[in-house]
């Protein structure tokens, strides 16, 4: 088995187990249904997507702002254990220059779990042509031995594990 790898079954055998909070409520996709292609691919790291109406992004754990990238609808997160995670909304968002995009926090800060991150008009999104789905990928993967997505159809944030991580 290699590391860090998307697994669609626990290990063998593994030291301890993490879940990773829903970061918005909605139904769960498998991170390949994602029409970015390097989401979708897996170069961004093991994932899973969640397509919702929702406007608001929520941490799934408490931690640090590593950044935020305002064109791509997406900040980089990172917990105090070093789990590194990039929470991203919608897909070719771009060419829409961080139009109706709203962030809670910035670089540096700090924030707990459950904490709003950030905001998007998702409906002026969606007259945008672009999908109403949250990536979120773990980018740090390499350092687990592999990332479960949850098989629930549906999540509610902050509540619902959608990623089990593996050590």
């Amino acid at each position: 088995m290699k590391k860090g790898q998307l697994l669609f079954s626990a290990p063998d055998s593994y030291r301890k187990s993490f879940d990773v909070l829903a970061p918005m409520s909605g139904q769960v996709k498998p991170l390949s249904a994602a029409s970015d292609s390097l989401y979708a691919k897996g170069y961004f790291g093991p994932g899973a997507a969640i397509t919702s109406p929702s406007s608001s992004v929520k941490a799934p754990f408490s931690g640090i702002c590593t950044r935020v990238i305002p064109l791509d609808y997406a900040v980089e997160i990172k917990s105090s254990a070093g789990l590194k995670c990039l929470i991203k909304y919608g897909s070719d968002t771009h060419q829409l220059h961080g139009a109706q995009f709203s962030c809670a926090i910035k670089t540096g800060d700090t924030f707990k779990a459950g904490s709003l991150l950030f905001t998007v008009n998702s409906s002026w999104l969606k007259q945008q042509g672009v999908e109403n789905i949250c990536i979120m990928t773990i980018l740090n993967a390499h350092a687990l031995l592999g990332v479960m997505a949850t098989d629930r159809k549906h999540v509610d944030a902050v509540e619902d594990p959608l990623l089990t991580l593996f050590v």
